[in-house]
């Protein structure tokens, strides 16, 4: 099958550049991009921007929603038409809630400076009324404040404009595109209060790539497929899609799948693999399907504007069209992920299921560089080439979990229950100590990364073990049912083989630190007396000497393997505390009213 169809003709992906026809405007409401092209928005300025045009418009209503690290105001912008202030008179009048997300990497500002002229139009201009009655658009004009404030003008090295470029790091030097799940920072603690008070049907995070050079201005991530519930998954890819490359088309913007390649464009776009840090994975863990549009570096920036803009303007217009399928689709998935049992944990690209899709790219190839006297790779500007490639969109799951019936945290896990409680989880409290015996997680190996990675040092490659224990439940303790609409991502989260686990991210790292351990010229006594007294433990220690050659000139190992073996080991070291129950449990509770029990 090929998606050929989004293309219509050769012309336009030759062109690639797209066109835009300037309206006159009065002076007082041209933007600052509009004064200068090569200017994009401080965020005081687009703050001050929409200020103004809600002073004017009825259609718009604007608020704080809370703050950046650097303790910056970040504020929301709601368009609608009758005026709409919160997501319940959205959902009496049956609308449609698109979230624009703009200025994560405040560098690729081409987001904040469409918005704005956006934001205007639907404020001013009458042709806006009939989206805006069926539609509440909400728009975070600037979100990573901090990063705003370190402008100047070489902050992106590969980028053509504009003349001043905000830093991708926020206040605490965090990229806030890996911050969904971890939540390190008050931008995505913010973030996921809005993100749940609104329940957006449609979420866009404006971007601009690095990476190969092309013909297209505008490239699109869109919500991996094969994450969707079945029923959204067919409407994103026969509906949706089709209709946002051919509104892009008509609009005379060539727009292309992502380039996500391991080599030149020609040998194969892959797609990409939103996990839950991103912003768009995020989203789709509860059924908003999200779309990140990248428009490129090399091309100029008012060009990446304008067609930001296009493609903004072409999902409400689609939106507008296709409520009721989106609608119906999203009210679908909802139950369909409550009837899940079995979820996907960990994917992996199927190289078996490839696709075609027509490109426009240019020559590469290779010559000395100047610099090293190494070969080093160029395109050809003046050898545009317009063909088939293959195209590789689809994941297959590798590792995958049964749904419990619930989960038991501890309650000394008090990081991981905000986490949960801002993502609007319903928890209980556990009344009265109890003795549970239950199928606990150990585990047993993982891969550590030896480089931070956004203030942590992630995990991966965990290997677990399941064995059934008698665990003491407290009173105070944390009930987490798994029917509930929030399960894809208690699945992302609450398993330590998922990439986005609360264990990947080192939330439970403490369980891998050993706290009690043995003198060895104490031990060595009680270890012989052990051997001596328990046949089976002697022999398990006879083979597994022969395994262990180090034995040999370590005596410690020895002893090591026996104080392992004992009643004197320590029972939580590397037991993973989050409990999984697999079956109805009698628990009395009571309501879950904060991270203290006795709250």
């Amino acid at each position: 099958m090929t998606n050929a169809r989004y293309f219509s003709g050769f012309l336009l992906v030759l062109l690639g550049l797209g066109s835009f026809t300037a309206q006159p405007l009065p002076q007082d409401w041209r933007t600052p991009f509009e004064r200068d092209s090569t200017w994009s928005a401080e965020w005081k300025e687009a703050y001050a921007y929409l200020d103004r045009l809600d002073e004017v418009s009825d259609r718009i209503s604007i608020r704080t929603f809370g703050e950046s690290d650097g303790f910056l105001p970040l504020r929301e912008v709601v368009i609608s038409s009758p005026e709409v202030t919160t997501p319940q008179e959205a959902r009496a009048r049956n609308k449609v809630v698109l979230l624009i997300n703009n200025a994560i990497h405040p560098g690729e500002s081409a987001g904040v400076d469409a918005c704005l002229m956006l934001a205007r139009e639907m404020a001013l201009e009458d042709r806006w009324q009939e989206v805006l009655e069926d539609m509440v658009i909400v728009m975070i004009p600037y979100y990573n404040l901090d990063g705003g404030y370190a402008r100047r003008p070489h902050t992106r090295a590969n980028q053509q404009g504009p003349a001043m470029q905000g830093f991708r790091g926020n206040g605490k030097n965090l990229d806030l595109n890996r911050d969904f799940i971890k939540c390190d920072s008050r931008n995505a603690r913010s973030f996921t209060e809005l993100f749940h008070y609104w329940d957006p049907d449609l979420f866009v995070d404006t971007h601009t790539s690095n990476g190969a050079d092309y013909q297209a201005t505008i490239t699109v991530i869109a919500t991996q497929p094969d994450k969707l519930p079945s029923g959204l998954k067919a409407y994103q890819q026969e509906l949706l899609l089709p209709a946002l490359y051919k509104g892009m088309e008509e609009k005379h913007w060539t727009m292309t799948p992502y380039v996500h390649t391991d080599g030149p464009p020609e040998s194969g776009i892959h797609g990409f693999l939103d996990l839950p840090r991103y912003s768009t994975g995020y989203a789709a863990l509860f059924q908003t399907l999200g779309f990140m549009p990248e428009t490129h570096m090399l091309k100029p920036f008012s060009q990446r504007v304008y067609s930001t803009k296009a493609f903004l303007e072409t999902i409400c217009e689609t939106a507008m069209r296709q409520k009721t399928d989106l609608l119906e689709a999203r009210a679908n998935a909802r139950r369909e992920v409550l009837a899940t049992s079995i979820w996907p944990l960990q994917w992996q690209l199927d190289t078996s299921r490839v696709d075609s899709i027509w490109f426009g790219g240019y020559a590469h190839g290779y010559r000395p560089s100047a610099v090293s006297g190494l070969p080093r790779l160029f395109y050809d500007r003046d050898q545009p080439f317009y063909q088939q490639i293959p195209y590789y969109p689809a994941y297959t799951p590798i590792l995958s979990a049964e749904r419990p019936w619930g989960w038991i945290i501890p309650q000394a896990w008090t990081s991981i229950m905000e986490r949960l409680a801002w993502n609007d989880i319903r928890m209980h409290r556990i009344v009265g100590d109890t003795l549970l015996r239950a199928p606990a997680l150990r585990i047993i190996s993982e891969e550590t990364s030896d480089r931070p990675y956004e203030g942590h040092y992630l995990h991966a490659q965990v290997d677990v073990a399941e064995e059934m224990d008698t665990l003491l439940v407290r009173d105070g303790d944390v009930w987490i049912p798994a029917d509930q609409p929030g399960i894809a991502y208690l699945m992302a989260t609450m398993d330590p083989r998922a990439p986005d686990s609360w264990f990947a991210w080192n939330f439970l790292d403490a369980i891998l630190n050993q706290k009690e351990y043995f003198s060895a010229y104490v031990f060595e006594d009680l270890a012989d007396q052990m051997l001596n007294s328990d046949p089976e433990l002697r022999r398990l220690f006879d083979h597994q000497r022969t395994l262990e050659p180090q034995w040999k000139t370590d005596p410690n190992a020895a002893l090591e393997w026996i104080y392992r073996h004992s009643e004197y080991y320590e029972p939580t070291h590397r037991r993973y505390p989050i409990v999984r129950i697999m079956e109805p449990t009698g628990f009395r509770l009571r309501p879950y009213q904060g991270t203290s029990p006795r709250d």
